[in-house]
């Protein structure tokens, strides 16, 4: 009789170590996918950043499923207040389908306990007493590129997709880097690696350019520490007197060699200059010096300026990332 494979076990994210076996899953993914990705191997070390010194921790919020001791075929990562990202080891729907659904069950487990508890901790002791009505959260959102096999697995377990604007993944090979203009930063602009002295520079031109960034200068501190981070690949425009009024950061995966540009801001009082354009060539092409082969970046569907500026690099709609949820009654 053929020998049965071993079980399947989960547990929680433990340490940096476990960031980088869910960053070995998705290089994997990427030589699978490619183009239709969902995420870069930098996406992890971004979101962990981003995640440091703030409730919930990540061992609260990723998870990661083992066939036997030490073979990963899935994780997942949730954030509130109900979104989820599925990383998993195969496309079969023998072993994805089981896969995904006890990922998805997990997720439905972290909103139903970290949203009620996010809740409670923004109310008064007054508000705790008096709140006699159950809480209700928000239905789970999962994220899946449209074309990919996580997307088909999500139909089967009854989970479809929405109308909503998502995400467009502008990928493509970096010889399109050979049809460039030169470098044409305006005068009194300089394009250059980032320094720590730079970083409350950085961090105030990221705040102006996304009014919803929760950065910090200590947590962007904390970045220049993460697996994948490369200093050289950590470009700001600078004027005159030192502001940063431009930046973009670069992830170099290098398995797969594929580089993906997480963030890029422009400060608004520089829109319309051309800043966004020369900061992501300046960045690809140390990327493509350092043996990058491939690019992706991400753009809201909904932000047409970001879909231009990607485009005019020469790079084509890899994937459309869509969010998937359970059907509202009526």
């Amino acid at each position: 009789m053929p020998i049965p494979p071993p079980p399947i076990t989960s547990r929680a994210w433990a340490s940096p170590d476990d960031t980088r076996l869910a960053q070995e899953l998705v290089s994997a993914q990427i030589e699978r996918d490619w183009p239709a990705l969902r995420l870069h191997p930098g996406d992890l070390d971004w979101w962990a950043v981003l995640a440091a010194g703030r409730e919930p921790a990540l061992h609260d919020r990723v998870r990661l499923w083992f066939r036997g001791p030490d073979t990963l075929v899935g994780c997942g990562w949730f954030g509130l207040p109900g979104e989820l990202d599925a990383l998993t080891a195969s496309d079969d729907p023998a072993e994805l389908d089981p896969l995904l659904e006890a990922i998805v069950a997990w997720a439905d487990e972290r909103q139903a306990t970290l949203t009620a508890f996010e809740r409670q901790a923004t109310l008064t002791a007054f508000e705790r007493q008096a709140t006699l009505t159950a809480f209700e959260p928000a239905p789970l959102t999962v994220w899946a590129a449209s074309s990919s096999a996580v997307a088909a697995a999500l139909g089967r377990l009854g989970l479809e997709p929405s109308t909503k604007p998502g995400y467009l993944h502008f990928t493509g090979p970096l010889d399109v880097a050979d049809g460039w203009a030169m470098p044409a930063v305006p005068s009194g602009l300089a394009i250059r690696a980032l320094t720590d002295a730079d970083v409350p520079a950085r961090v105030s031109c990221g705040r102006a350019a996304f009014s919803s960034s929760t950065m910090t200068e200590e947590r962007y501190l904390g970045t220049r520490t993460a697996h994948l981070y490369r200093r050289d690949l950590d470009l700001i425009c600078l004027d005159a007197a030192g502001r940063v009024v431009a930046f973009a950061l670069g992830w170099l995966d290098p398995t797969s060699r594929v580089v993906e540009l997480e963030p890029v801001g422009v400060h608004p009082d520089w829109h319309r200059r051309g800043l966004g354009g020369e900061i992501c060539r300046a960045t690809l092409r140390a990327a493509r010096d350092r043996g990058a082969t491939r690019a992706l970046i991400a753009a809201e569907r909904a932000n047409p300026a970001a879909m231009g500026l990607y485009a005019s690099l020469g790079l084509t709609i890899g994937a459309e990332i869509v969010a998937h949820g359970r059907p509202t009654a009526g």
